[in-house]
């Protein structure tokens, strides 16, 4: 599969705070506030991911980045997801947040938290989350300040 690296994608910034970088081609510098998105060129997104930045990278494949590229082919492109869709970059949306609130036992929702929400993007929005739901389980709501750092209370 070939993309076009003269043409933009749009990209999102997944974190409650701004983030800024440097682009390695143009070295323009490019300024995102909090949960906004832009354009980029995608030989930039390409060069960015392929020297590992991050932002875009995560914790490896994609996942738990930090900013989102949101055009499939060029996921598919850097290897973030597969051709055939059995492979997805993984983002903490809210869908995933209710996903992770339906497990019945408490081991479970702990052992999910845990391996799940890893980045400080991922934990300030999974308490987001949890203040917007009102949730009211007091085990569920110490495993999430005890793992993530954040007080509930805001």
């Amino acid at each position: 599969m070939s993309i076009n690296m003269d043409t933009r994608s749009s990209i999102k910034n997944l974190c409650p705070w701004p983030v800024s970088f440097r682009l390695p081609n143009s070295n323009g510098d490019v300024f995102l506030e909090a949960d906004k998105k832009t354009t980029i060129n995608n030989g930039e997104l390409v060069t960015l991911i392929e020297n590992n930045n991050v932002l875009f990278v995560g914790t490896g494949s994609g996942n738990h980045a930090r900013i989102y590229v949101d055009n499939s082919e060029v996921r598919v492109y850097v290897g973030f997801e597969s051709e055939d869709g059995k492979e997805k970059q993984f983002v903490l949306t809210d869908e995933e947040c209710q996903k992770l609130f339906e497990y019945k036992t408490f081991s479970t929702f702990k052992k999910h938290i845990e391996e799940t929400i890893i980045a400080n993007h991922e934990k300030q929005k999974i308490m987001e989350y949890a203040r917007k739901i009102k949730l009211n389980d007091f085990d569920r709501i110490e495993c999430l300040v005890n793992h993530c750092g954040i007080p509930f209370k805001e």
